[in-house]
């Protein structure tokens, strides 16, 4: 079997992967971070350099020119987020947004979900949606929820992790994403421990100014999803669009009197119909079934003509 060959993106990988194990726990970045920056930030540094002339130093210089333009860690204590106001309500379908989008990339959380499940305190700069164990929650709440809001939402809760003191290093803290459930006369009930333990930190200036600083980023991270549920709602409607409208196409085509001409040119609009969706999937902006679903209507109407 061929070896296969390193390339200048696999080389940069493992030297960051190096550098990130030497940073201190709170710095580390995940790998989704590792990968967003090299491509984004440090691959164009490289453009045009074969792989021979690459040298460890300039590659090490590019990567602590990037982590040193990360925010401060501020933004990975628990005790300078309002943890209550950020997150008090999340509605059950979001909350793998939430964990991925809104909260930060360096914070312990655990979901407890009463007879749902719950998961293991994770890190979310390693969060992956199936292996956390959140995913199967989602899932399993999704039936009695009859897939709509209201019924069932997360609450977030600062606690305490097994086996540490209450002195405010930030690695001794979770947020804990705990499920409630609210019935026909709005009564709520939490499905898990609700006590919450925050360090309180003292009011300083600058204390004031960091909490100040970490509340603006996550409003920031917050007008960010929103803008990506938005686009994701006008890429849902293109999608229904495009099936109705080919589907009229068809149907006017099929009139024809020349059904090879007809065939033709459904082909052509077929084709750019289906690069329509693959940059709408290739952009995050439609899922995989989505993009699927619509594949096999276009398809589908295509061989009816």
């Amino acid at each position: 079997m061929a070896k296969r060959k390193t390339t200048i993106y696999g080389v940069i990988s493992k030297q960051f992967t190096k550098v990130n194990k030497k940073l201190p726990p709170e710095r580390k970045l995940s790998y989704k971070d590792r990968k967003r920056i090299i491509k984004e930030e440090i691959l164009p540094k490289f453009k045009g350099v074969p792989k021979s002339k690459l040298r460890l130093k300039p590659i090490n210089n590019a990567i602590n020119s990037s982590i040193n333009k990360i925010p401060p860690k501020e933004i990975c204590d628990l005790n300078f987020i309002d943890v209550g106001a950020e997150y008090g309500y999340v509605e059950w379908f979001a909350l793998d947004e939430t964990i991925s989008e809104i909260v930060p990339d360096c914070i312990f959380v655990k979901v407890t979900a009463g007879q749902f499940g719950e998961t293991k305190i994770f890190n979310t700069r390693d969060y992956d949606y199936s292996k956390s164990g959140v995913r199967a929650i989602v899932e399993d709440i999704r039936i009695p929820a009859s897939n709509t809001s209201g019924r069932y939402f997360f609450s977030g809760y600062q606690k305490l992790r097994p086996n540490k003191k209450n002195n405010g290093n930030p690695d001794n803290y979770y947020l804990d994403f705990v499920l409630f459930e609210m019935d026909a006369a709005g009564n709520q009930f939490p499905m898990g421990n609700i006590d919450t333990t925050k360090f309180e930190v003292a009011k300083t200036k600058e204390n004031t100014a960091k909490k100040k600083k970490v509340k603006s980023i996550i409003e920031k991270k917050i007008k960010g999803l929103s803008a990506k549920r938005q686009g994701r709602a006008r890429a849902k409607k293109s999608v229904e669009h495009t099936k109705q409208n080919f589907s009229k196409i068809i149907t006017r085509l099929s009139k024809r009197k020349d059904q090879d001409k007809a065939a033709k040119l459904a082909r052509e609009i077929l084709v750019l119909e289906i690069e329509k969706l693959n940059k709408l999937k290739k952009a995050g902006k439609i899922t995989e079934k989505q993009y699927k679903d619509a594949f096999d209507i276009l398809f589908k109407n295509y061989n009816a003509l």
